[in-house]
């Protein structure tokens, strides 16, 4: 597992809460790289999950990463934050987790927030910027 502390501000870590978003969001993004439909979309939150289906959250991902992509890897967390403009009271961090390939490399991004306690993504870009 790789962080990056690349944000301006000072890293805000306590391992064991939800405040720490960064295991969630590369646990996300494993998911998806093991192509584990259901369990990804588990991990999103309720308006996420009410917006998009376990259907359109596959779709979506393997536009980026076609199943003939061949072997996936490295999966690596890079930038992370948790200010920017369209932040919610409830979010908890936004990060960026690149997705290595044999030919090219391809990410997403995701916005991690806390619903009933417990850290989910509320929010997905599927693709480099």
């Amino acid at each position: 597992m790789v962080f990056c502390a690349c944000s301006k501000e000072e890293p805000k870590i306590s391992f064991g809460g939800t405040s720490d978003f960064r295991p969630t969001a590369l646990q996300f993004a494993q998911l998806l790289a093991a192509r584990d439909y259901a369990k990804a979309h588990a991990m999103t939150s309720l308006g996420y999950r009410k917006r998009n289906s376990v259907n359109q959250l596959q779709a979506a991902f393997e536009a980026i990463v076609p199943t003939d992509w061949g072997a996936i890897g490295p999966i690596e967390l890079g930038l992370t934050m948790t200010t920017w403009p369209d932040k919610q009271p409830a979010d908890l961090g936004w990060a960026y987790v690149s997705i290595g390939g044999e030919v090219y490399s391809e990410a997403v991004t995701v916005v991690v927030t806390s619903e009933s306690g417990e850290p989910k993504i509320r929010e997905v870009e599927f693709g480099r910027p």
